[in-house]
């Protein structure tokens, strides 16, 4: 959405319109958009009854990913966006770690877009570390599946990542005072 002209809804459905016409009828319809708008993007593919959002978590400031994660989680809870089936992708701008892997599962992600970084090891062997690594994540967890991980399971290692967060300190049995709405 950020690299096309500025529409408005009925433009939006129309142009979504003309597309599914032209292409098979088990295709999948997503938007994608900046973290910024996500509000916007999520309202969107609830009232125009499509399959999910892409999040580019790229920003060109360079906030960190972290402070996108409230923004998402509580906009697409508002719209119950798991509810209601859709599918959450989240746009990296670098391959992911087995850490990222599940920061973005316990953040409510199904699926995370990222390049492949590192052209001389190839794919299968960068998934198998990947694999490697995420097990280890999941046994310090304690969980026996990625379907296990939630927000409850994240902690931040520091007092900034859990003010710009919203996740628990490392310690600290529950969110910061600021995040519980006192």
């Amino acid at each position: 959405m950020a690299s096309l002209p500025v529409m408005n809804d009925a433009e939006i459905e129309a142009l979504i319109v003309s597309m599914t016409s032209k292409i098979q009828e088990k295709s999948l319809i997503m938007l994608k958009d900046r973290v910024e708008r996500v509000e916007n993007l999520f309202r969107l593919i609830v009232e125009l009854n499509l399959d999910g959002a892409i999040i580019d978590a790229s920003s060109p400031g360079g906030s960190r990913a972290a402070a996108a994660l409230p923004r998402i989680g509580l906009a697409a809870r508002a719209i119950n966006m798991k509810e209601q089936n859709k599918t959450l992708m989240i746009e990296l701008d670098k391959c992911p770690s087995a850490e990222d892997l599940i920061v973005a599962k316990g953040a409510g992600f199904s699926v995370i877009v990222a390049p492949q970084t590192n052209e001389k090891i190839s794919i299968e062997e960068t998934l198998i570390e990947l694999n490697s690594n995420l097990r280890g994540w999941m046994i310090n967890l304690g969980i026996q599946s990625l379907e296990e991980v939630t927000r409850r399971n994240l902690r931040a290692m520091d007092y900034d990542t859990a003010a710009i967060s919203g996740l628990r300190l490392i310690g600290y049995d529950r969110p910061l005072p600021m995040w519980l709405g006192n």
